[in-house]
C-alpha cells in the first residue's frame, strides 16, 4: 500500500513496460511530467527515485474524483470544510467593481467583500461545478479579469447560508475559497477567523 508523498524507485524500461510503450518513449513522459512541475526526480543506481508534488497530486485527485462521479450512481455534493480567515482587504474593492455584473448573474447585490475559507486542503479545479461565468472587462487603466461562480450553502454549527463561490481566472488550483453573500457573514453568523465551516458544492 502506498501513501500520499510516498517516493518511487523505477527506471524508464520498467515504466516503459507498465504503460506497453517503449523505453525512449517513458522517459519522455516523465520528462515532460518533471518540467511541468507535477513529479521530482532523483537518480538511483540505475533506476530513479520519483515522487509526485503538491501539483501532481492535486492532478491525481482530480482525476480521481471525476472517475469517482462517473462510476458511482447518482450526483453527489461535494462537502469541503475549512478555517475562515482573513483576506488581504482587496474582496470589498473586487466586489465592488463587480457588484452590477454580479447582480445581473446571480440576481442580488452582493456585500462589499468575501468571506474567505481556508480548506484543510489544497483542492484541484472544481470547474464542473460552475454555473456561469462574468467576463473580464476594462475600467480606465484598469483591467479586471474574468471570474467564475457557482451557487453553495455554508453550513456553521447550528446555522445554514445560500451564497456564491467566486474564482478568478487566474486560480487553477483552489487553496482559499471565497464566498460571497447578501449579508455581511461575519456579522450576521458571528463568524471569526478560526471558525470551522463547511462549504456543499452541488453538481
Amino acid at each position: 500500500m502506498r501513501f500520499r508523498g510516498d517516493k518511487l524507485l523505477i527506471s524508464s524500461s520498467e515504466l516503459g513496460n507498465y504503460l506497453g510503450i517503449s523505453q525512449q518513449s517513458a522517459s519522455r513522459y516523465l520528462t515532460r511530467l518533471e518540467k511541468r512541475g507535477f513529479i521530482e526526480r532523483s537518480r538511483k543506481g540505475k533506476g530513479q527515485v520519483v515522487k509526485f508534488t503538491e501539483k501532481g497530486i492535486n492532478l491525481l485527485e482530480e482525476v480521481y474524483l471525476n472517475l469517482r462521479d462517473f462510476i458511482e450512481e447518482g450526483d453527489k455534493p461535494m462537502l469541503i470544510e475549512g478555517k475562515v480567515i482573513s483576506g488581504l482587504g482587496e474582496g470589498a474593492y473586487y466586489v465592488r467593481e463587480y457588484a452590477d455584473r454580479l447582480q445581473r448573474s446571480i440576481g442580488f447585490k452582493p456585500f462589499f467583500g468575501t468571506l474567505n475559507i481556508k480548506p484543510q486542503r489544497t483542492y484541484p479545479s472544481i470547474d464542473k461545478y460552475t454555473t456561469g461565468t462574468i467576463r473580464g472587462f476594462k475600467k480606465g487603466d484598469r483591467t479586471f479579469g474574468e471570474i467564475r461562480y457557482m451557487p453553495v450553502k455554508l453550513m456553521g454549527d447550528e446555522w445554514e447560508e445560500d451564497c456564491y463561490l467566486v474564482i478568478p481566472q487566474r486560480k487553477h488550483y483552489i487553496d482559499e475559497f471565497e464566498i460571497v453573500s447578501k449579508e455581511k457573514l461575519r456579522e450576521k453568523h458571528k463568524i471569526k477567523d478560526g471558525d470551522v465551516l463547511k462549504i456543499e458544492i452541488k453538481p
